[in-house]
């Protein structure tokens, strides 16, 4: 499933180097809302960070070195933030449901990382998955298989 966004993320030339400005910008938006979701509780750990790098390469087939520069920069702007409204309007625009499914288990795969669920993680979850447009149930789904995938189910 997560493969889904990884191919539809990914501009296939020739060379299978080239990604398109607006794929690029998508996964700008999903690096800078997944590093949101790891400093939820206020600080983003080495596994939380680890999780991330390791997506951002894994599904939306970013070289290591582009995955790297783009979640620095992600967490050099966390700072600046002050609301999730505009990346979620991004990928609510750009993408379908079953895309978007698949963000949202990322961002749960990032806060389920450690083991822990906080109570700041969790009211962020739940936002999110209204903001993106999904119930309850579905984020229920989401945060159930990538727990699964984390080996914690």
């Amino acid at each position: 499933m997560l493969t889904q966004i990884s191919t539809w993320m990914k501009d296939f030339t020739s060379q299978n180097t080239a990604i398109a400005e607006d794929e690029t910008k998508l996964a700008r938006t999903v690096a800078a809302l997944l590093v949101e979701a790891a400093m939820a509780d206020g600080d983003i750990d080495e596994i939380e960070y680890a999780h991330i790098q390791h997506m951002l390469v894994t599904q939306l087939d970013l070289s290591t070195d582009d995955a790297n520069a783009m979640l620095d920069e992600s967490v050099a702007s966390h700072e600046d933030r002050i609301e999730i409204h505009s990346l979620t309007r991004h990928i609510r625009n750009d993408t379908d449901a079953a895309d978007r499914s698949v963000i949202l288990e990322m961002v749960w795969m990032v806060v389920l990382a450690d083991g822990n669920l906080d109570v700041h993680e969790s009211q962020l979850m739940r936002r999110l998955a209204g903001l993106l447009f999904f119930d309850d149930v579905e984020s229920g789904l989401a945060a159930q298989r990538a727990r699964q995938r984390l080996g914690l189910a």
